[in-house]
């Protein structure tokens, strides 16, 4: 019987240990350190830029932010949130400042956040998976780039294993789904976007992203597919003229 016992109790430490160790990688969350802290300044900066700067500030602006992400990057190279930011800033630079290392620009994006992913999934709310959807979705595929609608939606499904309830994560997958003419499903992750809190940290960004839930809601309500493509802004327009 007291082995019984002893057998019960060393199991049940071993299912806290690991959910100890799984915890963070299931959208569980810690006190954000100061590199965190730092790394979301530089996100929210950027979003300022994105969603309010004059466009023909924007080159720059994302230049100088290059610049200070990168000297936090060399800081802490080990750590994941600089990379995503450096990422996010990356593609945006790529649309402002079109030129002969736009292509460039967009595979080192893609490098950051696939080496993010490696160091540490859930950082920055799951902003790298996002990030990745985005690309693969909005990308031309082989021989321009690497879009690719089926490891967009991949990404964008990993994001929301990690972060179920966020409004990014349900916004931009119900916006794929949409897009890919999944209404029934676009709907339920839009409502589910549209109920979530916008974050203190990143209160610019998710007031647009408010705005666009509630558009692209509207949308599959009405059974139509039709979006506004503010987010088309990420990344450069590889369309024909």
């Amino acid at each position: 019987m007291e082995a019984f016992r002893s057998c019960k109790v060393h199991g049940l430490c071993l299912l806290i240990g690991l959910w100890l160790v799984l915890a963070p990688g299931l959208g569980q969350t810690k006190p954000p350190d100061k590199l965190e802290n730092d790394a979301r300044a530089l996100q929210a900066e950027w979003a300022a830029v994105f969603y309010e700067a004059p466009r023909q500030e924007h080159a720059p602006k994302y230049k100088a932010l290059l610049t200070r992400v990168r000297e936090l990057k060399a800081q802490h190279p080990n750590r994941a949130e600089p990379l995503i930011v450096e990422a996010i800033i990356l593609c945006t630079y790529s649309a402002a400042a079109l030129g002969l290392d736009t292509l460039d620009m967009l595979e080192q994006a893609r490098t950051l956040l696939e080496k993010a992913i490696d160091i540490d999934p859930p950082a920055l709310d799951g902003a790298a998976f996002v990030t990745l959807g985005n690309l693969y979705r909005r990308l031309p595929g082989w021989p321009i780039l690497y879009g690719d609608k089926q490891l967009a939606r991949q990404y964008f499904e990993n994001g929301l294993k990690l972060y179920p309830d966020a409004i990014d994560t349900n916004y931009f997958y119900g916006d794929y789904l949409l897009d890919q003419g999944d209404i029934a499903g676009a709907r339920r992750y839009l409502e589910k976007a549209s109920l979530a809190p916008i974050r203190p940290s990143l209160r610019v960004s998710d007031v647009q992203l408010k705005q666009e839930t509630n558009q692209a809601l509207a949308d599959a309500r009405n059974g139509n597919r039709s979006r506004s493509d503010f987010f088309s802004l990420f990344t450069p327009s590889f369309d024909k003229k």
